[in-house]
């Protein structure tokens, strides 16, 4: 779940460790919003939780031995997915909204599934369209099309082998 709160305290864990990804730094890191967990840093000067300063953070749980502890990862709040709510420091994406990101990428996935299904370059774009406006469900009256304009230009000619496929 990712939020926002300003850090209340950070402590170190110990000892430094060697992980899968190199020699790794423990902090415990506390928030104002009640939220504390581990953050595991490369530098062992970590600079991306500060004191004072508002953080936007993953709060991971994780369960060990019957009981759950917290990892926090910092996320910069540029790509969250993230929107104040009221009355409370954890934030969300409203529901029905998305950032240029989610949608950048939800573009790529309906273009990859309509290729997939194949057709001329004019039909693999507006089934690509379709896909994206129903995954980010973009107005829906917008977004129905008739039968006959969803396979509109599929009966064109395509190149056919001697077995008969079209590839």
């Amino acid at each position: 779940m990712t939020k926002t709160s300003i850090v209340k305290d950070i402590k170190s864990a110990g000892e430094p460790y060697n992980g899968q990804y190199g020699t790794l730094y423990g902090f415990y890191v506390t928030f104002e919003n009640g939220d504390n967990g581990k953050y595991n840093s490369k530098d062992p000067n970590q600079t991306k939780f500060a004191v004072g300063q508002e953080a936007t953070y993953d709060y991971i749980p994780r369960e060990y031995n019957g009981k759950t502890y917290y990892t926090v990862k910092p996320v910069n709040p540029q790509y969250a997915n993230v929107a104040p709510q009221s009355g409370s420091n954890a934030t969300s994406t409203p529901s029905g909204t998305h950032t240029s990101k989610d949608e950048s990428i939800i573009r790529q996935t309906a273009l990859k599934a309509a290729a997939e299904i194949g057709g001329t370059p004019q039909v693999v774009i507006a089934n690509a369209q379709t896909f994206a406006d129903w995954v980010m469900k973009k107005g829906a009256a917008q977004a129905q099309t008739t039968h006959q304009q969803h396979f509109e230009g599929r009966e064109q000619a395509q190149p056919v082998g001697n077995d008969g496929l079209p590839f």
